[in-house]
């Protein structure tokens, strides 16, 4: 897929924007994809029955012939660095792979680094240069890549870290069985093949997870049991130490 994102975006204009009152009261449709960095304030994009909110440092990426509207609060500073763009081959693809209308990005490093861009982008354009137009083109894909590529990483930062809470989740879930198995049958020969079957996992993976997560071993676990209820028994009373022997 990100071979569709290697082609130049067509940039049909880019600036500072304070924008008018009329596009926080009426939806609209821009023929081009709409791109908004926020400078300052915030920003209520209500789009398909939808509000996406946005501030500073906020990414806005509005899909071509998609009615929305700009709300904000007119009392309040509200500017935005905005660009009218096409993205020819790349842009089925750019839908696809959004996570959302706002796009933000996980560091203030990396939030700053994207308003360079923009202020590179918006300053150092000169309409007297023949190179300029392609120049502006080329820092606006390298904007784009940069927005894209430090959401796609977040993304998968996230799912990494749900997909190790699972794993853990699961380990602890065993480690409780194990556990629970053995309180109720420690007087019984367990052996590690036993508990194994029992819980439908491999000797190696239950010793592996069973030392890594509780800091024993089961031999050792299972000794610990004994001698805790051989002290409660005693604890008790009723018993003489070869009938709690003989128990435990």
């Amino acid at each position: 897929m990100q071979e569709c994102f290697a082609n130049l975006p067509k940039l049909h204009s880019f600036g500072v924007r304070l924008f008018d009152l009329f596009w926080r009261t009426h939806y609209h449709a821009n023929a081009s994809w709409e791109f908004h960095f926020i400078r300052h304030g915030h920003l209520s994009l209500e789009c398909n029955a939808r509000t996406y909110v946005a501030g500073p440092g906020d990414v806005v990426l509005i899909p071509a012939q998609t009615r929305h509207r700009d709300k904000f609060d007119p009392r309040q500073d509200f500017e935005v660095f905005m660009a009218s763009f096409t993205w020819p081959g790349a842009e089925q693809a750019l839908l696809q792979i959004l996570p959302s209308l706002v796009l933000r990005c996980p560091s203030e490093g990396e939030r700053f680094r994207v308003r360079q861009y923009c202020e590179q982008l918006y300053l150092d354009s000169d309409p007297d240069s023949a190179f300029d137009p392609l120049l502006g083109r080329s820092i606006f894909h390298t904007l784009l890549l940069f927005v894209l590529k430090s959401v796609s990483e977040e993304q998968r930062s996230a799912r990494s870290g749900r997909s190790l809470a699972a794993t853990k989740k699961k380990k602890q879930w065993l480690i409780g069985e194990v556990k629970s198995y053995i309180q109720h049958n420690y007087q019984s020969q367990i052996s590690l093949d036993e508990l194994a079957q029992a819980l439908g996992v491999s000797q190696y993976y239950l010793s592996r997870v069973f030392n890594a997560e509780s800091g024993f071993s089961l031999p050792e676990f299972l000794t610990m049991t004994r001698m805790q209820k051989a002290k409660t028994l005693l604890k008790e009373g009723q018993k003489n130490i070869s009938e709690v022997a003989y128990e435990v």
